[in-house]
């Protein structure tokens, strides 16, 4: 009876057209369960962070439409109808609410302080969640926050915020709240709820929709890009194609290198205006591995870089480039990205099977000439044109020693293949046709005269040698060159005895040794004057070349370093990493084996000739200093 008589008192109740209004307003009276229904609803359909955004803002509009109407009595105070407001919510039927604590402070017409605790009882929003739901984990009731806030806001003139601390449908027994004003709380507390931003469901579908079409362009894109390197590479076209055909849908530089930052090609800038750009790249892999597609930031630009990888080792580097101020779309460059470099593998691939089945033509050819398989010149000559090879202008047979000093690579039975198959890259990248053979620590090279197109051998074989020495590291390269000859059948043999002779006196400080450098002494020796030669070559160093010993041995070195330095003290004394008096103490060593005077010049040309011989012919103190 008395809640009716509050009922009463507050609510103005009556009928109109058979239609129920309160205080003027028109209400509907629907059972609690309808909201267990759009609850369950809600939370399929929107999810519940939306849901619980949704309630609270529900909960907070009825909240203010009930403090309009209590706001309206002017005779009572402002505590007054902080205090009605729960009696307000629970005659309404969504809960039985109490208040177990308050505190009010104003200054004036300002609420300086608010505090309001209590609990309630009944709340239909967990009753539905539990039955439709069942125990939640946290507290659930948001519409019933959402109200308390909104009324005590409107009747504050603050902003207001009530949070749940236990909830009935979370397993308490009953739920308990706690309303303070929005700045005594931690953003943290109510910021899901008062400053959400989420949009609302339309405006975020068409945002998905332009977001979804805005892929599928960018998917169209890719789709298209990929349609025409797939035709590309099935044409059978090269890398400067395939990078024409991303530039031009892009718009941007695109690079393709290799590990050794060679530029295999480049589109959309040049190869100057990239150089300071490849040093930074440069700079940077030296102190960071690259396994991935990564953004780098250079001084004017920013690149997006992607490793090419072939039968699982990185051979080389795809790059798109960016202005500072253009949008990156890394999500759909990095899609074209990696089906570059999947492309670019391919393509290197191919070349790779080309390049590996011709060298392994070319090395069967090699190996017949080597062992007499043909009965004629011209059938040897018609076997050669078939594979683009023309001796009719003369040949030079090379011989390449190397010397694998330090790292890993000294104990990998692969690096002797890796260093065929970069011998053969080069000869085939600097469109040089020549015959290869493969033989322990050394290769075997039938140079036709007509590759070097007018050029001398040396000016073909010093930047050979010197990309030997910069891309395989940890080895040390010797070269030995024979006369050219003109007869393939009958003076191949002949001039691979020139270039192993000639390679046997190549040394760190001269790496290349041409047969015709040894004048009559590599005549003499390739006539099978062996035993004589050694012989006469003793019988000079007399007392220094008996009884060998490592002293000894340590001497005959410095003689021949002496000599060949044209007998140059400063010279020696650095190749030797020794000092000038101990070169001197040497000297006069050896010159008291010899019984002769090293300055005589006639002596000495007898000596550097008997050593010369000693080493071509593979001497018994070679053995011992090694």
């Amino acid at each position: 009876m008395e809640q009716l008589n509050q009922l009463n008192h507050l609510f103005n109740l009556n009928q109109k057209n058979d239609l129920l209004y309160v205080n003027e307003i028109r209400h509907l009276l629907i059972p609690s369960s309808s909201f267990g229904i759009l609850q369950r609803e809600l939370i399929e359909n929107i999810g519940l962070e939306r849901m619980k955004t949704f309630f609270f803002r529900y909960g907070w509009n009825i909240g203010i439409e009930d403090a309009k109407e209590i706001t309206k009595d002017l005779s009572i105070s402002l505590m007054e109808k902080i205090q009605v407001a729960p009696i307000f919510h629970s005659l309404k039927g969504h809960v039985v609410a109490k208040i177990t604590e308050q505190e009010l402070e104003t200054d004036g017409d300002r609420v300086v302080k608010f505090l309001l605790k209590g609990y309630w009882e009944e709340s239909y929003e967990a009753e539905q969640h539990i039955k439709n739901l069942g125990i939640a984990d946290h507290p659930i009731c948001y519409t019933l926050t959402g109200y308390a806030s909104g009324s005590m806001s409107h009747i504050l003139g603050e902003k207001v915020f009530f949070k749940e601390h236990q909830c009935k449908g979370a397993g308490d027994s009953y739920c308990t709240w706690e309303g303070r004003m929005l700045s005594d709380w931690e953003e943290s507390a109510y910021e899901e709820f008062i400053n959400n931003s989420e949009l609302p469901i339309l405006k975020e579908l068409e945002q998905t929709y332009e977001k979804l079409l805005y892929e599928k362009n960018n998917l169209s894109l890719v789709m298209k890009i990929e349609h025409e390197l797939t035709d590309a590479v099935v044409k059978g076209n090269n890398i400067e194609t395939i990078l024409c055909i991303v530039e031009k849908h892009i718009k941007r530089p695109v690079i393709v290198e290799d590990v050794f930052h060679q530029i295999l090609k480049v589109k959309g800038i040049t190869k100057e205006e990239y150089d300071p750009i490849q040093s930074e790249f440069k700079g940077f892999l030296e102190k960071n591995a690259l396994q991935y597609i990564k953004t780098l930031q250079h001084s004017d630009c920013c690149r997006l870089v992607t490793p090419i990888f072939l039968q699982e080792k990185m051979v080389g580097y795809c790059s798109f480039l960016y202005d500072v101020e253009d949008k990156l779309h890394k999500e759909v460059d990095s899609m074209i990205i990696r089906r570059l470099s999947t492309v670019c593998s391919f393509i290197l691939l191919n070349e790779k099977v080309r390049l590996e089945s011709m060298e392994r033509v070319k090395g069967y050819f090699f190996e017949e000439i080597m062992n007499g398989k043909y009965q004629s010149e011209q059938e040897v000559l018609q076997k050669a044109f078939f594979i683009d090879l023309d001796f009719t202008g003369g040949y030079y047979a090379l011989h390449l020693k190397y010397h694998i000093t330090a790292g890993p690579n000294k104990l990998n039975p692969n690096f002797h293949n890796e260093i065929f198959e970069c011998v053969t890259k080069y000869m085939s990248e600097q469109n040089i046709r020549v015959l290869i053979g493969q033989k322990t620590d050394s290769l075997q090279l039938l140079l036709p005269q007509k590759q070097l197109g007018g050029k001398q051998i040396g000016q073909m074989m010093y930047p050979f040698m010197s990309f030997l020495r910069k891309r395989l590291k940890d080895t040390v390269w010797f070269a030995g060159i024979s006369l050219m000859h003109s007869k393939v059948l009958e003076e191949v043999q002949g001039a691979f005895r020139e270039a192993y002779t000639a390679v046997k006196l190549s040394t760190r400080e001269v790496p290349m040794t041409f047969f015709q450098e040894l004048g009559i002494l590599g005549v003499l020796i390739t006539q099978d004057n062996k035993v004589a030669i050694r012989n006469m070559a003793e019988l000079t160093l007399g007392n220094l070349y008996k009884d060998l010993d490592q002293g000894k041995v340590e001497l005959i070195g410095t003689l021949y370093t002496f000599l060949t330095n044209g007998g140059n003290f400063e010279q020696t004394a650095e190749q030797l990493a020794i000092s000038i008096s101990g070169l001197r103490y040497r000297l006069t060593k050896i010159t008291s084996f010899l019984g002769s005077d090293l300055r005589e010049p006639e002596r000495r040309f007898q000596l550097l000739l008997a050593l010369k011989a000693l080493i071509i012919l593979d001497d018994e103190w070679l053995e011992i200093l090694n």
